[in-house]
């Protein structure tokens, strides 16, 4: 008697799990900013060439032993950057837009981890240099566990943005030193 009240309470609690999970939302952005004591040109630098982003990348600093192989037209719409790794898996990134010195907008494909996403680091000039703010958007569908995981995702991708932006800004600013 008393083990299946248990499991009847069990079976309740998970059906409310799955219920809830099935009205969280399914997409995400993360936004972040930050300000550069650069001219826009020298920002753009560092962010259009997919070879750069080795220096300023946190997703780098994950596994350094991660190959990477770069194919399509060099800092233009088309190319692409791939990686290989133990630690962060098989993906690449495209990049989808281009607008000269104020815009980057790229795409994100992870099969391993399920994960594509679109993201675009746009330049706004300043008297004191450049605002850079890079966002980034997804969906991940019906997955209610990734549902759940999207309630703590903005503070996780927003830090690994935050260190990010924080790594282009170190790296313009003593390029121009």
């Amino acid at each position: 008697m008393l083990g299946s009240k248990w499991l009847i309470n069990l079976f309740i609690v998970a059906f409310l799990v799955i219920l809830t999970g099935l009205f969280l939302p399914e997409e995400y952005e993360v936004e972040r900013s930050v300000e550069i004591n650069a001219p826009t040109d020298k920002v753009y630098a560092a962010i259009v060439d997919l070879r750069k982003w080795e220096q300023w990348s946190t997703w780098y600093q994950m596994d350094p032993n991660a190959v990477m192989t770069y194919d399509g037209p060099d800092r233009a719409i088309g190319m692409r950057l791939r990686w290989r790794s133990d630690i962060i898996g098989r993906g690449s990134i495209e990049i989808t837009s281009l607008q000269f010195n104020r815009q980057l907008i790229y795409s994100v494909k992870n099969p391993e981890h399920g994960i594509t996403a679109h993201g675009e680091l746009r330049l706004r000039p300043l008297e004191s240099g450049t605002e850079l703010t890079w966002s980034s958007r997804g969906n991940v569908g019906v997955n209610i566990i990734d549902r759940y995981k999207l309630l703590f995702f903005d503070n996780k991708l927003g830090k690994d943005i935050e260190v990010g932006l924080e790594n282009i800004k170190t790296l313009v600013e003593n390029s121009i030193g």
